[in-house]
């Protein structure tokens, strides 16, 4: 019986590492379904019925993703479906369509869209070598010389400076999170600098105020620093 066994476990094994899940289901619902399982057998078909779903969830997955070919070509299509493709395309290896993301990328694309690719480019560190036409104007990049939004030290301190101005205003916290993440999403393939950052998030704070309180809460952060800067001279 152990022999039987054997052969049992391992043809599901095989089938479940080739892609034929309906062979490995059938061999498995029969075994399962038989009055006497050996003790030491039941826990190995167990284990192989979950390899079995995990391998069925996967492929669902793979089969409602779209083609590579698809997105590509979607690219080319209107602004919000080159976004959506942009989005998708970020999560895949980029350097099996290099040529085609340099040439998207060439002329003059949905400025968000590229920004997701520019991101996934320097995330991934690929060494080639980029042109971007954003509104008529050349910027040349290497993708593994970026500086991925996440990382940049410019952008992250304006965030934080960002969250102590509205530490007792959450939404207008978020809404502050939401533009400066855009702004540095929009300005790759350059990144903030840290000493960029304080200009960066007044900026982004007369943004928010114009467009919640007519520039109120603006004013009250410009009073703020103006009097750290005054309290950092005294104490000097």
């Amino acid at each position: 019986m152990a022999g039987y066994y054997d052969e049992v476990i391992e043809e599901i094994r095989t089938a479940i590492n080739d892609g034929k899940l309906e062979d490995a289901s059938y061999l498995l619902k029969k075994e399962l379904s038989m009055p006497y399982i050996p003790e030491e057998v039941e826990p190995q078909l167990r284990a192989l019925m979950r390899d079995l779903a995990y391998a069925k969830s996967e492929k669902t997955k793979e089969d409602h993703e779209e083609s590579l070919d698809t997105l590509l070509h979607k690219l080319k299509g209107r602004p919000q479906t080159q976004l959506g493709a942009a989005e998708s395309l970020s999560e895949r290896n980029l350097r099996v369509c290099i040529n085609e993301i340099k040439d998207y990328l060439g002329k003059d694309p949905q400025p968000e869209a590229a920004a997701l690719l520019i991101e996934a480019i320097a995330e991934q560190e690929i060494g080639e070598e980029f042109i971007l036409i954003r509104d008529g104007l050349e910027f040349t990049f290497w993708g593994d010389a970026l500086t991925p939004v996440i990382k940049s030290e410019g952008f992250l301190k304006a965030v934080r400076l960002l969250d102590s101005w509205y530490e007792k205003e959450p939404d207008l916290k978020e809404m502050a999170r939401t533009l400066v993440i855009h702004d540095a999403y929009l300005y790759l393939p350059l990144s903030y600098e840290a000493d960029e950052a304080l200009p960066l998030a007044e900026k982004t704070a007369k943004q928010v105020s114009d467009m919640m309180d007519g520039g109120a809460s603006y004013q009250k952060i410009l009073d703020r620093l103006k009097q750290e800067e005054t309290d950092r001279k005294t104490r000097s």
